[in-house]
């Protein structure tokens, strides 16, 4: 892996936002939400399993995990990490290691049950070797669970770059692509459990100076997606919001 891989959203862009920043987790009705329960509950299994998380500030996913009875683990370079893993101990969840460090850094010779990402790969060119150090800090027989926005589908593609076009160049629209996920991961040994575009039809945009015809126009979008949101359309990689993998190492 290069040793300072293009990013295209820096350590400045998240501090910004995080600097009054309440803890609260994920909705548990949220299509990301929901693979977690469905596929990596442990609440059966008598001992201890581990999850890691790349990007894991603020925490509204490993939340989770955490009341599946995971023992948390995690590496971020925001400075606020300490406060998340206070957050996260406070609700009485089994606490490892957070470190506070660029993911080049991470210990390699550790292994975890899960390793898991969110919104994350997709901000590096070098998107398929971030795949790769997921897949090799797995223990045989876990997981890889990676989501990502999808920017990449037609649909999302000429919205994002007509209304939400700073958002757009944050992220590098050719990681967004899960076959391409899948072939890094399977040349690692795992089998896919799950894999596609989730979330039905949604559109979500970032905070950035709009003209008053591109407010009108996203305000008309908005609306436009509300209805078509009643209509249950089935997930497409067209208009759904959300890539996904989740994939098992074999023994």
């Amino acid at each position: 892996m290069q040793s300072t891989p293009k990013n295209f959203a820096d350590i400045d862009y998240w501090e910004s936002g995080y600097e009054k920043y309440k803890f609260s987790p994920m909705p548990t009705d949220y299509p990301t939400v929901k693979l977690i329960y469905k596929f990596l509950n442990t609440s059966k299994v008598e001992h201890s399993k581990t999850i890691f998380e790349i990007g894991v500030y603020p925490g509204r996913f490993i939340y989770h995990f955490g009341k599946l009875g995971y023992q948390l683990n995690g590496i971020d370079q925001s400075r606020y990490l300490p406060s998340l893993r206070d957050w996260l101990k406070s609700n009485n969840f089994k606490i490892g290691s957070f470190e506070q460090a660029d993911v080049l850094k991470v210990d390699r010779e550790k292994k975890y049950d899960v390793v898991f990402s969110a919104g994350f790969i997709e901000h590096f060119e070098c998107f398929e070797e971030m795949i790769d150090l997921h897949a090799k800090l797995v223990k045989p027989g876990g997981y890889v669970y990676i989501t990502a926005p999808n920017f990449g589908g037609s649909i999302q593609l000429m919205l994002h770059s007509l209304l939400d076009r700073e958002n757009l160049n944050r992220h590098y629209v050719p990681s967004m692509d899960v076959e391409k996920w899948e072939k890094v991961l399977i040349e690692n040994n795992f089998d896919i459990i799950e894999a596609g575009y989730i979330g039905g039809i949604d559109f979500w945009v970032d905070q950035q100076k709009r003209s008053v015809g591109k407010k009108l126009l996203l305000s008309i979008t908005k609306k436009i997606i509300n209805f078509l949101k009643r209509l249950n359309l089935p997930n497409n990689r067209a208009y759904s919001p959300e890539c996904i993998i989740i994939a098992k190492k074999k023994l």
